[in-house]
């Protein structure tokens, strides 16, 4: 499932609240290959976990 965030700021909010609950969370960087500077955070991944746990750092954020 892909989920969008408003910004960069809260998807560092969400990857931190992905790991204080204990959550496998990492960071995917971009190569530079396009617009976009290397090494810019452009999304992150977070599991693999159950719903029951991923809803509780995720049910507030929209598909994209």
């Amino acid at each position: 499932m892909v989920l969008k965030v408003a910004s960069a700021a809260q998807l560092l909010d969400v990857a931190q609240r992905a790991r204080a609950a204990g959550l496998p969370v990492e960071f995917i960087q971009d190569a530079g290959r396009t617009q976009i500077a290397p090494g810019t955070v452009t999304c992150c991944a977070i599991g693999p976990a159950d719903s029951t746990r991923m809803d509780p750092v995720t049910a507030e954020l929209g598909l994209l």
